[in-house]
């Protein structure tokens, strides 16, 4: 009986969130488990006020940069024999997290933390605290 049906996995492309995806895969393919990679563009605080036109193209390659960013993470889980479906959101990462795992009733989440990771300045805590289901961390 698996323990996890579905796994979401934070991935920003540094090598935490790479070591994380390798540990979410393993776990997926041991469970049999759907995996769900998320890449949150997140904004630390309004640096630049552009038009709403310019805004929204701003938006649209910072999200089309994230898929490709998911890339890596696609390879990882193919080399496995995993399949994975991607998504992109624009938000707080701990924030989107924890409204993707709730709305699609993940049972773990898995995310790399480091210095040089985009999600060092994730805040776990709050993570931990607000998330319907247990946290993976990994380095």
């Amino acid at each position: 009986m698996a323990v996890f049906n579905r796994i979401l996995i934070a991935f920003d492309g540094s090598q935490a969130s790479r070591n994380a995806a390798e540990r979410a895969v393993a776990v997926a393919a041991d469970q049999g488990a759907e995996l769900i990679g998320l890449k949150v563009v997140a904004f630390e605080g309004e640096t630049i006020a552009p038009s709403d036109r310019l805004w929204s193209v701003i938006i649209e390659d910072l999200q089309q940069k994230a898929l490709s960013t998911l890339g890596a993470l696609e390879e990882i889980a193919r080399e496995k024999g995993v399949e994975v479906t991607l998504e992109v959101k624009v938000g707080y990462v701990e924030e989107e997290l924890v409204e993707m795992a709730n709305e699609r009733g993940v049972d773990l989440i898995v995310v790399g933390v480091g210095e040089k990771a985009g999600m060092h300045r994730l805040n776990l805590r709050r993570l931990a605290k607000e998330s319907p289901c247990p946290v993976m961390m990994t380095h």
